[in-house]
């Protein structure tokens, strides 16, 4: 009979040690729930707010690019998997690196002032081009696969032919398979019209070897974007 109360009493223990855990636990999620929603709110004021990057004409070194400050720990993991922010997240990440690159016109000029330039073009491509793949957002994917497009577009220019060539017509691509994935990507159709305008296009891809003489005539046709 004792033997049975004790065994009974440890499985109350247990039971109840069980059910304490679980309760700390869901307070810790709940917690947390609160803090992912503070801190991506926080996260994209500081992103909206951040100011556009003047560091080619001043002199002074690029400020670092604004980024979430989010929750971390086994608890924090669980509340992100609940509330569906992975991906969310993957494309704040992503759009941060992006910014780090600062892609523009001027790019040969960055490349001989930031060493760094090459390894931030590498994770930010890498970091665009999983989200571009798995998304479940198709606007997003284009948004992404829009900002690969401009990469490719503003890295150094090849010395060779056919790979200024080829590096056009990725361009293009990219920039197609934006606006495949969402017709009203007006930013991608713009970027897709000026890359179709540019006299450099013309020449290798229009004027070309198998290039498309009327190229220049299938570009964007939607409501103006912001070009690259």
């Amino acid at each position: 009979m004792k033997v049975r109360l004790k065994k009974r009493t440890a499985i109350e223990l247990g039971t109840g040690l069980v059910s304490l855990v679980l309760a700390v636990l869901i307070l810790l999620v709940m917690a947390n729930v609160h803090r992912w929603d503070g801190a991506i709110t926080r996260g994209d004021a500081r992103f909206a707010a951040a100011p556009p990057d003047v560091s080619q004409n001043s002199g002074l070194p690029a400020p670092p690019p604004a980024r979430w400050k989010v929750p971390t720990g086994f608890t924090a993991d669980v509340a992100e998997r609940l509330l569906g922010l992975r991906d969310d997240m993957a494309f704040r990440r992503a759009l941060s690196l992006y910014r780090a690159v600062n892609p523009n016109p001027n790019e040969q000029l960055q490349y001989n002032e930031d060493p760094e330039l090459p390894a931030k073009r590498i994770r930010a491509q890498q970091a665009l081009t999983a989200v571009a793949k798995n998304d479940p957002d198709p606007r997003i994917r284009s948004r992404a696969t829009n900002m690969l497009g401009i990469l490719a577009r503003t890295g150094p220019t090849p010395v060779d032919p056919n790979e200024q060539r080829n590096q056009i017509l990725t361009t293009i691509g990219l920039f197609k398979s934006a606006i495949k994935l969402d017709p009203d990507n007006a930013d991608a159709k713009l970027n897709l019209e000026l890359v179709l305008q540019d006299p450099q296009t013309e020449q290798f891809v229009s004027g070309g070897p198998g290039g498309n003489p009327d190229a220049g005539k299938q570009g964007g046709t939607g409501s103006g974007g912001q070009g690259y």
